[in-house]
């Protein structure tokens, strides 16, 4: 098929256009962007739930990963699919748990049970429906490397992994994740964060940073990150506080730590430096200090946790 005039002019880079003076955002538009992502970010630490994050687990991010490069997605499709998994799941239980707890059933342990095996079974096409979502909500135009989930496709992915659903019972999961997250579905996730703070260091007067070199090593350990978030904020929590043990009022207060998607990035981008060059690294994280004023040692301790992984690994390899 040959590609028309119009998708070379409409069409959205395969990836962020950086130190690109004709292309890129004058640098006080994007610190105002910044400005508002920041408002955002702290108003998202604010409102969060100590449930929040429990779908975050390394076997579902894994899944919606394989998932979204089955399908050939975008980068950020995946990180915004395993945000709304999180989010409905923890609201979709919420409510089936209220529904049974108000009914005037007699066997509310029995009906319980029934229900969360139901949720179970769902699991998978949850998921399948939650990137279906996402990759219409990150993916702008379409070519053959990035293509929206339809119903036909999300049924065929399905029935190949085990699971018979029609194209109808397709379209009522995705409904269903719509209308338990009202509709509130353009979520930020860290990516924009990242892809923010690095299209700001590469705006910088005088700023040398291989910004297009950080952003692709940045992605490998966002996915990385993703893949062991758990183990991530254990040991962050543990090198905050001295203790491994986590109580109840300790889990409600270091939720907000797990939510603050400007850490995340800051973090993500100064261990990729480091990965990348050693010694430069310490400018990067000075640049992330002074854009994003957040204390150096907070970045390098989260940093540190995930340069540690990433060698571990390595060496298990």
């Amino acid at each position: 098929m040959v590609k028309s005039k119009r998708d070379g002019i409409f069409g959205t880079p395969p990836e962020p256009i950086f130190n690109e003076q004709t292309c890129s955002l004058p640098l006080d538009l994007l610190e105002d962007s910044f400005c508002i992502l920041a408002e955002e970010n702290k108003g998202a630490m604010r409102s969060t739930c100590h449930k929040q994050g429990f779908f975050k687990n390394s076997t579902s991010a894994e899944f919606v990963f394989l998932t979204c490069d089955k399908f050939r997605l975008r980068p950020e499709t995946k990180y915004l699919a395993v945000e709304l998994f999180d989010r409905f799941m923890v609201q979709h239980i919420q409510d089936l748990y209220q529904c049974v707890k108000k009914s005037k059933s007699k066997t509310k342990s029995k009906d319980w049970a029934a229900i969360q095996e139901r949720i179970r079974k769902q699991i998978t096409l949850r998921i399948v429906s939650c990137c279906q979502l996402a990759s219409k909500l990150t993916s702008h135009y379409k070519v053959n490397l990035f293509q929206v989930i339809t119903p036909h496709k999300a049924r065929v992915f399905l029935t190949n992994a085990g699971h018979r659903y029609y194209e109808d019972s397709i379209l009522q999961s995705e409904l269903r994740i719509l209308k338990t997250l009202e509709y509130r579905v353009a979520i930020r996730t860290p990516i924009v964060y990242l892809e923010t703070i690095l299209e700001i260091m590469g705006g910088i007067a005088g700023s040398d940073c291989e910004v297009k070199i950080i952003h692709g090593i940045s992605l490998k350990v966002l996915d990385m990150f993703y893949l062991r978030r758990q183990k991530m904020y254990s040991q962050l929590y543990q090198m905050a506080t001295g203790s491994s043990v986590m109580s109840g009022q300790d889990r409600l207060n270091f939720v907000a730590v797990e939510n603050d998607f400007m850490l995340l990035a800051v973090a993500v981008i100064a261990a990729s430096s480091y990965i990348i060059d050693q010694q430069d690294s310490d400018k990067v994280i000075k640049q992330l200090v002074k854009i994003t004023k957040i204390p150096q040692d907070d970045i390098l301790d989260f940093a540190a946790i995930l340069v540690q992984d990433i060698i571990s690994e390595e060496a298990r390899t």
